[in-house]
């Protein structure tokens, strides 16, 4: 039979019941312990020593636990491996408290409900998302809950619920108790997203789970309402007591951004590449920025540019105003470095989360913030104002800039319990108390002269003991002099001792200085913390409009470095790029080794491109670059050209590289298909599509068909723009007949039996793929290159017959009878010189020599 559980156990057993799929951190004294099932599942994970409470009696229980004072690391590993993590905090100070300290959950940390900056990206929002669907609609809610950033919006599709989630990239997404296979499906395919189901929410619950935002969420559908509600119900419950940083509802809507699905984010590398280096990604490359707010609104702007005209413009013309005025530029940035991120701070300072240090960090950012906006407010031309967004007056919260400084020393601590937090001077009961801190003997001495002054007796002294404390002593003879308000309080034999009520309250303060001084410490900082929260909103509406010069400046400043230009956004149907570049690959290649090209797409006359060319020689990057520009000048950025002019695009797709994904049993193939079955199926007449070596994974013929299918389906089914890259050099006949078609290649030349790639994109088809010469540079062993030649000779021997790609199954099969007991001496001697001029002495090791001439000597 168990023990009966303790008062203490009483309470963790409380707390777990409250948060049955949390681990709860549980405070007992300098630690955070865990008991039971949660020590079994965190101490692995830890990598913590699994102790037990009541070792040895019927009341044992497994027990882990982590100081108090590094609890955030240990916290952090949970959060990445998508746990959540209940805070149980004592709630009165063990010295003050008699019996039991009261204890009780406070806080709920979860992957998507962070605000401290050990768990932060401060590059990336971190969104806690939910999914709701509603028959054939899908209601989608986001809310960053470090920035107090709540959206919603209406979905028509899984496919769509997927390219937002890939957009937005939650941490964690809330999903009702049916959410649908086809959301299902598309949650699995996050990754590191943490998927959480969700309890029904039923309307009324709704109601209140949405509180002041009411109002806000009736222009929302019922699903994205019901999604908003689900991310504030679950937040709320993880933060019980405290008031939510969302104030307002923004809404979004996909069809007003151009689509960049999955696989295109992928394909294009625009903020993960394949290697991990982030600085091989298009954010990479264009992230300038100087602010953390800045690093997220660019971060957010590139994966959803804008289909708007007019809104492109309006950045386009802020990015030029900044390149055009380098003097106003450079300025700004050096004091946008020092702002800092005002944004979250100003949220922890509304949850009462702020450290002292947060509190100087951001002082330090509204100083910076007020010398930005006093750089712009100089400047006097009525346009460049306008477009800076100077007409009305920008609110730098001026107000608790003047509190901070006059209140925080130049460095305040990082914890509020290291103290030291204020200037001297600032109050003037902690500067006394401070004083006596430091100097409380001598306020005896001070107050011992100014009693012997006032009683005019000499011997009077002010006496300390352990037992008796602080007291005043007057010899015998002088007794009588005492005056009247002096309270006795022991008689000895040299004396009288007394006490007044200035000695008691002075001895009193001396003696508890440090925790008076602690405590009047904490209540400044409170009501510290109090002033910054009320300014919360408009601190959140300064960093929003901080974080939009960041970025233009930075643009601005991409452009000015590296010769962008500013590109011509309309509703045309043309897309025109002018001495193009790759932004990524011009920036990891040697200076000036970067071999810009032209593309010119139009509806009405050449829309589709068949590319043709060798490997290696730019065809992948001309594809990669067009797309990379239509998405940099419609998030409103200048783009790598010598002119552009980018008719607006609804949707760039790509089916590029060639990858399996062996966890889902597919093969390369079937993923370049499924691929391929997206963009036909999504595509429309303003998608941007580019493709690259369709149906290689497959044999020659099949793939060959399916190559010609899907180009003749882009150009007489979609009619959209579009660079389709191949090596299949049958395709071309297609840029013969189609009025809408047009054949380019990439050229390259070869000289002395090597390759040299010019990266030059021409009219016309490629003559030739030059693989063997390619193979060669790769390094294969030169017998294998020289018996590559000889079968390429055959096979380019047939090379004017219709479809002589059919022939290679009989070329090869007779070639490969060179050294067969079928082949006549007439072949075998015409092969065997075939092969022998094929050679590149030169090339040859002495192994490989040996090799073939001991297979030549056998056969023959």
């Amino acid at each position: 039979m168990a023990a009966p559980a303790t008062p203490v156990m009483q309470q963790h057993a409380a707390a777990k019941r409250g948060y049955p799929d949390a681990i709860v951190f549980f405070r007992l004294g300098d630690f955070y312990e865990m008991f039971g099932d949660d020590a079994l599942l965190a101490a692995p994970l830890l990598e913590l020593t699994l102790t037990s409470r009541n070792k040895g009696k019927p009341g044992e229980i497994p027990m882990a636990g982590v100081p108090y004072h590094a609890a955030t690391s240990y916290i952090a590993r949970l959060l990445e491996l998508g746990h959540k993590v209940a805070i149980c905090e004592q709630m009165a100070d063990p010295s003050k408290t008699k019996g039991i300290v009261p204890r009780q959950v406070v806080r709920v940390i979860t992957p998507g409900l962070v605000t401290e900056r050990e768990y932060l990206d401060a590059a990336s929002n971190n969104f806690l998302a939910a999914a709701e669907l509603s028959g054939a609609q899908v209601g989608f809610a986001l809310l960053d809950f470090s920035t107090g950033e709540l959206r919603a919006a209406e979905l028509t599709d899984a496919p769509m619920l997927l390219a937002e989630l890939t957009r937005s990239r939650p941490r964690e997404l809330l999903l009702g108790a049916e959410p649908g296979a086809a959301i299902l499906a598309a949650a699995r395919a996050l990754g590191r997203t943490v998927v959480r189901e969700d309890a029904a929410l039923e309307t009324a619950a709704e109601d209140e789970a949405l509180g002041t935002l009411a109002r806000d969420a009736q222009a929302l559908s019922p699903p994205a309402r019901r999604a908003v509600a689900r991310v504030l119900r679950f937040a709320r419950a993880c933060n019980p007591g405290a008031e939510l940083p969302a104030r307002r509802i923004g809404r979004w809507q996909p069809s007003s951004l151009l689509a960049i699905d999955r696989v295109a984010q992928g394909h294009l590398e625009l903020v993960e590449s394949v290697s991990g280096n982030r600085a091989a990604t298009l954010l990479g490359v264009i992230d300038a920025t100087e602010t953390a707010m800045g690093a997220r609104l660019l971060k957010r702007r590139l994966l959803a540019p804008l289909t708007d005209v007019t809104r492109i413009r309006r950045r386009l013309d802020l990015v030029e105003a900044f390149l055009v005025h380098p003097r106003l530029r450079e300025p700004l940035r050096q004091s946008l470095a020092a702002v800092g991120d005002v944004e979250r701070l100003s949220v922890r300072a509304a949850l009462g989360e702020a450290t002292p240090r947060d509190l100087g960090a951001l002082r330090d950012g509204l100083i910076a913030a007020h010398g930005a906006l006093t750089l712009l407010e100089a400047v006097s031309d009525p346009s460049l104002r306008e477009t800076l967004g100077l007409g009305a007056a920008v609110d730098t919260v001026d107000d608790l800039r003047e509190v901070l400084v006059a209140a925080l020393v130049e460095r305040p601590p990082v914890q509020p319990k290291d103290g030291e937090i204020f200037r001297a001077g600032f109050d003037q009961e902690l500067a006394e108390l401070a004083e006596l801190r430091r100097s409380g003997g001598e306020k005896m001495v001070e107050l011992e002269a100014r009693l012997r002054k006032e009683t005019a007796i000499p011997t009077l002294k002010i006496r300390y003991t352990r037992v008796f404390g602080w007291y005043i002593e007057v010899s015998r003879g002088q007794a009588s002099r005492v005056p009247a308000e002096y309270r006795r309080k022991q008689t000895v034999a040299t004396g009288e001792r007394y006490t007044t009520p200035e000695l008691d309250e002075l001895a009193d303060r001396i003696t508890h200085a440090e925790e008076l001084h602690r405590e009047r410490e904490l209540g400044l900082l409170a009501k510290l913390l109090e002033t910054a929260a009320r300014s919360s909103d408009r601190l959140q509406t300064l960093a929003a409009r901080l974080a939009r010069w960041d970025v233009a400046a930075a643009l601005a400043e991409v452009a000015h470095r590296y010769d962008y230009c500013r590109p011509s956004v309309d509703d045309s149907d043309v897309l025109l790029l002018r001495d193009g570049r790759h932004p990524v690959v011009e920036r990891l290649a040697a200076r000036g080794r970067f071999v810009p090209n032209d593309v010119s797409l139009d509806l009405e006359a050449e829309r589709l491109w068949l590319i043709t060319g060798p490997n290696m020689a730019g065809k992948s990057t001309l594809l990669r670059q067009t797309a990379l520009s239509v998405i940099l000048a419609q998030m409103g950025s200048f783009v790598p050209a010598r002119s552009a002019r980018v008719g607006v695009v609804d949707r760039v797709l790509s089916r590029v590289g060639a990858s399996d994904n062996l966890s889902a049993g597919e093969s390369t193939f079937m993923v370049e298909m499924r691929e391929t079955a997206e963009i036909l199926r999504s595509a429309t007449r303003r998608s941007l599509l580019i493709v690259d070596e369709i149906g290689r994974g497959t044999s020659t013929f099949d793939g060959l068909s399916i190559a010609w299918a899907v180009a003749e389906y882009i150009d007489e089914a979609l009619g959209c723009r579009a660079l389709f890259a191949t090596h299949y050099h049958e395709l071309t006949a297609l840029g013969d007949s189609g009025r809408h078609v047009a054949n380019y290649s990439v050229s390259a030349r070869e000289l002395e039996g090597d390759i040299v790639f010019l990266h030059r994109l021409v009219p016309g088809a490629a003559s030739r793929s030059y693989g063997v010469a390619v193979a060669k540079l790769a390094g294969l062993p030169e017998v294998v290159l020289a018996r590559a030649k000889a079968l390429l000779l055959s096979l380019e021997g047939e090379a004017g017959e219709p479809m002589a790609a059919m022939k290679i199954a009989h070329a090869a099969d007779d070639q490969l009878n060179l050294f067969g007991a079928r082949s006549t001496d007439h072949k075998l001697h015409s092969e065997v010189i075939e092969l022998l001029r094929a050679l590149e002495i030169d090339r040859l090791t002495g192994l490989d020599a040996l090799q073939l001439l001991a297979r030549l000597k056998t056969k023959i």
